[in-house]
């Protein structure tokens, strides 16, 4: 028998399921009960499930506690004197610790509970700002910087170990990339300035390979942990684009035409890792540098600004659609090269 909905939402709200547990049931009922090739029926491979709202109630509460979390602040600033904001900021991080306990663990509304999650890092992140010097943290290479991004680092572990939000591994991975970072702005700056490019290649493969493993344990996507390997791709993909093409553009808004050509195959290869994992992170995130690319191509034919910008974005939308469209066909076309041990191992493609 199929539950309603609104049984589902209770057995939610009391902790007998997690959100996506009653997400993933309902596309499997609906899935089941649905005729197998209705109109617009839509596959589960065609989609790429983001489990973070489950409906406008979600949407509601993450707004009202963006501006209760805000108004807090703004109140501490206003009524605090300086040598007790840092406490204040302790005191900000255990009531959405609290407000988490409510909305992540109890109720898992996820929404919520990632706005709590980015809330309770900066909080502590400030905290450890206010404490270390007795001013907010403003300097990326200054010396509070690894103690601030350190404090980010272990509020955002803490929440994971307790409320298991998938959204965490993104704010942890961040944290400890920044971690990194800033160390190295602190010891030896000439590096981190001469090599960016390369610290950031690197650091956006380790998270796009930490990203796979996940992947690779659910490649049916039906459980959690490809709720973390979408975090993870999303937090990977800017930085691998950005450190790829950074190589060979040096204006991306205002490429040459031989840079153009060598964005555009880059951003071809990309694609096709994108079908091959079935994750379309690395495609948005290369959107902008793919349309100054076309943009540079298409000035070398003496159009108008308006006329280059408006064949721009039809080029780039109608690059998007298609793919969209034709996702599942375009991805086993990439996959039938592969061995079938490493096709097994990804997504199916029908």
């Amino acid at each position: 028998m199929k539950p309603p909905a609104d049984g589902l939402d209770a057995a939610v709200a009391a902790g007998v399921i997690d959100a996506g547990q009653a997400e993933r049931l309902r596309v499997f009922l609906a899935a089941r009960d649905a005729p197998p090739n209705a109109p617009g029926a839509l596959n589960p491979t065609d989609r790429e499930d983001v489990r973070f709202v489950r409906g406008f109630h979600d949407v509601f509460m993450s707004v009202g506690l963006v501006v209760l979390l805000a108004g807090l602040r703004l109140a501490m600033s206003a009524l605090l004197p300086p040598q007790a904001l840092a406490a204040g900021m302790a005191a900000g991080a255990a009531v959405i610790w609290a407000l988490a306990e409510v909305f992540a663990r109890r109720q898992r509304l996820v929404l919520p509970s990632i706005v709590l999650a980015a809330a309770f890092s900066i909080y502590a992140a400030m905290a450890a700002s206010l404490a270390f010097d007795g001013r907010e943290f403003d300097d990326p290479l200054g010396t509070q910087a690894p103690w601030v991004i350190a404090a980010a680092l272990a509020a955002a572990a803490a929440f994971r170990l307790r409320f298991r939000l998938p959204f965490s591994v993104l704010l942890i991975a961040a944290c400890a990339i920044g971690l990194v970072l800033s160390l190295l702005g602190l010891h030896a700056e000439a590096l981190l300035e001469q090599r960016w490019r390369e610290l950031l290649l690197v650091f956006g493969l380790l998270v796009f390979a930490t990203a796979m493993t996940y992947d690779l344990r659910d490649p049916e996507r039906r459980t959690l942990a490809a709720d973390n390997g979408f975090w993870l791709h999303l937090l990977a993909a800017p930085m691998i684009v950005h450190a790829l093409l950074s190589f060979v553009v040096a204006e991306p808004a205002n490429p040459t035409s031989s840079e153009a050509a060598v964005a555009v195959a880059i951003l071809v290869a990309l694609a096709l890792v994108a079908l091959v994992v079935d994750r379309r992170a690395l495609l948005m995130s290369g959107l902008i540098y793919f349309g100054a690319a076309i943009g540079a191509l298409i000035t070398r034919a003496q159009f108008d600004s308006a006329t280059i910008f408006a064949l721009t974005l039809v080029i780039l939308g109608g690059v998007v659609v298609a793919l969209g469209a034709g996702w599942r066909p375009a991805r086993r076309l990439a996959l039938a090269p592969l061995p079938a041990s490493l096709r097994a191992a990804l997504p199916p493609s029908s």
